[in-house]
């Protein structure tokens, strides 16, 4: 993995406490890695495409499963759309949440996704498996989020030890929207995604949707959109699956 892993010190093994309850205040997940100097150890990305993924999370499970846990996750973005939707080929990250993790929990999964890396054949880049999207919700808008990708229940990997489900369909409709809001930070598949999320939602609760009801979903869950946003996703929706998917 490179010359700076070396000098990676070794994390202790995690002591879970069952009664621990979850924590709105979470830890970033990598925690911060520092050479023996104090210095901060440069971090990586790489492209990683399914098998890759799918490797990477086995691991992971088969080394919680080790310590005596089983840890269900929430994750959003490209390893859905990677894993669970197979419509694109790879992604950089697993970018994982859940307000019914404990802080022990997500220090098990650090020490668990950096024993992966370790392992691994393939490159995986420090931050393969990480946390920051969700260290930027709201605490009610997270436990939003948790509540109702446990119900929606769609799994994109289950081993013995790991569980790790989709973000709800709206709330990654909605992320996409937010980011197609700004030009800036729109990324070239985008729409692609976000008729892929509002399908799957439709194909689970029935539809189209309203632009109202598009709307409230996003102010819940304080993201942004507009007409423009979403006259163009539904344009994409129409493209892709031959009927709208958005009217009103």
């Amino acid at each position: 993995m490179g010359n700076c892993m070396s000098t990676e010190k070794t994390p202790h093994r995690a002591q879970v406490n069952n009664n621990s309850g979850p924590r709105d205040l979470m830890m970033h997940v990598p925690r911060p890695r520092v050479d023996y100097d104090g210095r901060a150890i440069r971090i990586e990305d790489h492209e990683l495409d399914r098998r890759t993924l799918e490797a990477a999370l086995t691991t992971m499970a088969d080394y919680i499963d080790r310590q005596g846990q089983n840890i269900t996750i929430i994750t959003v973005g490209g390893a859905v759309n990677a894993l669970l939707l197979q419509n694109r080929l790879s992604t950089h990250d697993v970018d994982f949440s859940g307000t019914n993790l404990n802080n022990d929990q997500r220090i098990l999964l650090d020490e668990a996704a950096r024993y992966t890396e370790r392992q691994s054949q393939t490159p995986l880049g420090g931050e393969w498996f990480n946390n920051q999207t969700m260290l930027w919700l709201p605490p009610n808008v997270h436990r939003k989020v948790t509540q109702e990708a446990l119900e929606q229940n769609e799994v994109v990997f289950e081993r013995r030890g790991l569980k790790v489900v989709a973000a709800p369909w709206n709330y990654a409709l909605c992320g996409r929207m937010n980011r197609l809001v700004r030009p800036d930070q729109a990324r070239p598949y985008d729409g692609t995604d976000a008729a892929s999320y509002l399908h799957y939602h439709i194909l689970k609760h029935g539809g189209p949707i309203s632009v109202a009801r598009t709307k409230r979903w996003c102010q819940g869950y304080q993201k942004d959109t507009g007409n423009d946003v979403i006259r163009a996703v539904n344009e994409e929706y129409r493209r892709l699956y031959r009927r709208n998917g958005i009217t009103g």
